[in-house]
């Protein structure tokens, strides 16, 4: 797929006139994201639960909450629950995966991958508290 098959595929889907898609190729940070997309959709993200404890959406060590490159979530492939409370949290990882690709980057180079609930557990006053590590997979 070449760079004007890509833009009028991004025009289509976030509903652009002419007049604002021509804002965004000129923009220098969009014409790297249009240049990097096509080897960035090969990814998905994988936020998969490393340690749980006390939570309410049940979710247990080795489950995945799965997103493509774009960070939508692929309902799918994740649980019938998830938890609303972390959700915020994955959003900080999912937007740090995809600044490495639509940078050009290995989407793996994030040294802080991990993240969890910011519930504080039962023992400190709070719930329980979820863990989980987040990695681009090709798919």
């Amino acid at each position: 797929m070449d760079v004007k098959q890509l833009a009028a595929i991004i025009q289509q889907k976030l509903g652009l006139e002419d007049q604002e898609l021509s804002l965004v190729r000129e923009s220098p940070k969009f014409q790297r994201l249009i240049e990097n997309a096509a080897k960035g959709v090969r990814y998905r993200l994988v936020a998969e639960v490393m340690e749980s404890k006390g939570c309410h959406s049940g979710h247990h060590v080795g489950q995945k909450l799965v997103f493509d490159s774009a960070g939508n979530l692929l309902n799918r492939e994740c649980p019938e629950r998830i938890c609303a409370f972390l959700m915020p949290k994955l959003t900080v990882l999912i937007n740090a995966f995809f600044e490495n690709l639509i940078n050009g980057r290995d989407p793996n180079e994030v040294m802080f991958n991990r993240t969890g609930r910011f519930d504080v557990r039962h023992a400190c006053g709070g719930w329980g508290h979820v863990t989980v590590e987040m990695r681009a997979e090709l798919r």
